[in-house]
Formats: C-alpha cells, structure tokens, sequence
C-alpha cells in the first residue's frame, strides 16, 4: 500500500532529515490513549481518533509520498519513495514531542521511514491530478487525491495502487530514471528538491501504544458515540486472525485496506474498504459501519450509494478479471426478523461484476473485549 503525508516546507525537511513521517492536528493533544477515563471535548476526540485511524492502517513495508503544499511561489509538489520500517506510534503533542520546536507544530501519530527509491525532483500537482495525458476515462483519474484535494481534511490519505503506479512512472520520466543513493537526506527550498545529506540523524522521541480499545469500551459503556473509535480499532487489529477470517477473500493474497474512502464531492466515505487480487480475480469489500443495531437505511441507500460509485470510478480498472463486490455491514448486535428479511433481499447490478449477497457482522461487548460475529 501507499500512502500520503501533507507536509510543508519547514517539516519536510525534518522528516527527511529524522526518517519518519506524521500527523496531528495543531496544538491538540490526545491525552483519553494514556488515560482512557478522561473526559474531553467529543468533537476533538473523533478529529484525533480519525488520525489514529489513518496512521493505523499503515503497516511495515508500505509505502510513503509527502505532498509537499504550495506555497506563493511553487505549486504543491508530491515527492518519494520511502517505506516503512516500523510499527504506528504515539508521541503526545506536549512539550517533550519529538522535535516539536524545530517542526512548530506537534506531529502526534508517526511512523519511522527509510529510502525505497528516493527521486530528487518531484512532480507537480497539476502534472499529477490536471494533466490528462495518458488518461481516457474519468476513472483513470487520482480520485484519491482529487477528493482530499477538494475537503482538505485529511494529512493521511492512502492510494489505489493504479494511482501510486502512474505517481512512480511521472516520478521516473522527471528524473530520467534516477534517483539518490544515499541513506540521509535534506531538503533544498531554492530548486525545490530532495539532495543527499552528509549528516546521519537518529530518531530518539517516544513511541507509545495507540491501543484504541480501552476508550472505545469507556465510551460504550458511557452510552457515547464511538463509530470512530470502532473503524480505528478494525483497522489496528484487521490482521488478528479473528477479524482477518472474517473480512479477508483471498487470504494468501496481499490485502490493500483503506478508511474513510471518499466516493464522490459531497461527504459521501466507504468507512472501509478491502481489495484483495490474484491473476484471475479481484476481491473487494465494502464495508459500513455502525455504532448502533442495524436497519434498514443503510442497504435502502448508502450501500447503492457506494456501489453506484465503485462501479463508475473502480471497477472499469479491473475489467480484465473476474470482479467480486461484497458489501458488509458491521454493527451492534444481532438483526431483527424485519431488518433481517430486508438485508436478505438486498440486490444491485452491475454490469460484469458479480456483487455477493450482503454480509453482517455485529459485535458485542463483554469482558473488556469486544466480539465480533457473521450472521449473514
């Protein structure tokens, strides 16, 4: 998987220099993953429990874009490839953040990076998300980026891995082919570029847990919303070999798995998304989340919604295998008689794709655990 970091002039230079890449919302803190009995403001709490979701699908050996921002004399730039070397982590935007003062904002949820291929010049947003050479339909568009592009909420966004292949090939014809080999890197603000550094910085700051599950089961038990803190959860532990049996198509095949997937110019999001491929068919699983028992709404029009929108802007990327849609809800509980009957009797068309009968998973929470279980 790939995935894309915002940063701007001053931090760009000191992920470079440090090896990580992070995100975090200003002078917020996230005090409820050290103390899960504290009570803060719910607004900022699902803000930062998004971030934790974001960081949280990121696993060792992706693969991680900056984005650098435009500014009154450059246009926004994307620049790569590292990867990944270690697991997400925690730093608390307090004083002692990891190089807080030379960054000048506190950079929460982070991962450590090293060079994969490392270009020195980068390509613009308009030869990436403008440009229509090479394009022939709608969906051969970055969708990905073009909607962060449009809200401008999300410091985390992943790819589809048709967008990252075209991001790779304009990267490679910039910089004919070359990139730095080198292990210690800088940034150069007057030609805009990635140069090898002389100096060999080691990271030092704190790497705690961003365990979600003991505030997820503080706001359940507190009657509060925690759909948020649900999707950050799935995404932490996807790969347990409980959740994975369940969501999972294709389980010796690479699993690319994406949050908050954003399917069209309104606030329309697929809470999850999982593709899995082999030579011959491709895999993917819608899935909608609930913080409450199911009904009937959301077969009735959000699940269309996203299918209609992965059949136009997906799918057609695919249409030299045997295509596969499951969509699945996960909620609280089992179904009743009528929502049950009502999800049983979901359909929808899509021309060469065959689109599985609906699947729900509930999930109930005993024991400081939570459980989750397919009924449908």
């Amino acid at each position: 998987m790939t995935h894309v970091f915002v940063v701007d002039e001053t931090t760009f230079k000191y992920h470079l220099e440090y090896l990580f890449a992070g995100t975090g919302a200003k002078d917020k803190s996230a005090p409820f993953l050290a103390n899960h009995l504290i009570n803060i403001n719910s607004t900022i709490e699902r803000m930062l429990i998004g971030m934790i979701a974001d960081i949280s699908r990121i696993s060792i050996g992706d693969k991680i874009i900056f984005y650098l921002q435009a500014t009154k004399h450059n246009q926004g730039m994307f620049f790569g490839v590292f990867k990944v070397i270690s697991n997400p982590f925690f730093d608390e935007n307090d004083d002692n953040n990891y190089l807080i003062f030379s960054l000048n904002k506190g950079l929460t949820f982070r991962v450590l990076i090293a060079p994969e291929k490392v270009y020195s010049k980068g390509i613009t947003e308009h030869e990436y998300l403008d440009s229509l050479q090479g394009k022939n339909h709608p969906y051969d568009l970055c969708w990905s980026m073009i909607y962060r592009k449009l809200k401008g909420n999300r410091g985390c966004t992943m790819l589809m891995d048709y967008e990252y292949e075209d991001l790779i090939n304009k990267l490679n014809v910039k910089n004919n082919n070359q990139y730095i080999e080198s292990t210690a890197f800088t940034y150069d603000p007057v030609n805009c570029q990635i140069v090898s550094s002389t100096k060999q910085n080691t990271y030092l700051g704190r790497q705690e847990s961003l365990n979600i599950l003991p505030r997820l089961i503080y706001k359940y038990s507190h009657y509060n919303a925690f759909e948020a803190h649900l999707q950050a959860y799935i995404l932490q532990n996807y790969k347990s070999p409980h959740l994975y049996n369940l969501l999972s198509m294709l389980p010796n095949e690479p699993l690319w798995i994406g949050n908050e997937v954003a399917c069209g110019v309104g606030m329309q999001k697929i809470d999850i998304m999982i593709k899995q491929e082999n030579e011959k068919e491709i895999y993917i699983r819608l899935i909608e989340l609930k913080d409450e028992a199911p009904y009937d709404n959301i077969v009735l029009h959000q699940i269309p919604w996203y299918l209609e929108w992965l059949s136009n802007y997906v799918l057609p990327r695919y249409n030299n295998k045997i295509i596969h849609v499951i969509p699945t809800i996960i909620a609280k509980g089992n179904l009743s008689e009528a929502t049950k009957q009502c999800y049983e009797n979901f359909s929808f068309n899509i021309i060469n794709t065959k689109v599985e009968p609906l699947q729900y998973i509930g999930f109930d929470i005993n024991n400081e655990e939570i459980n989750f279980t397919r009924f449908l």
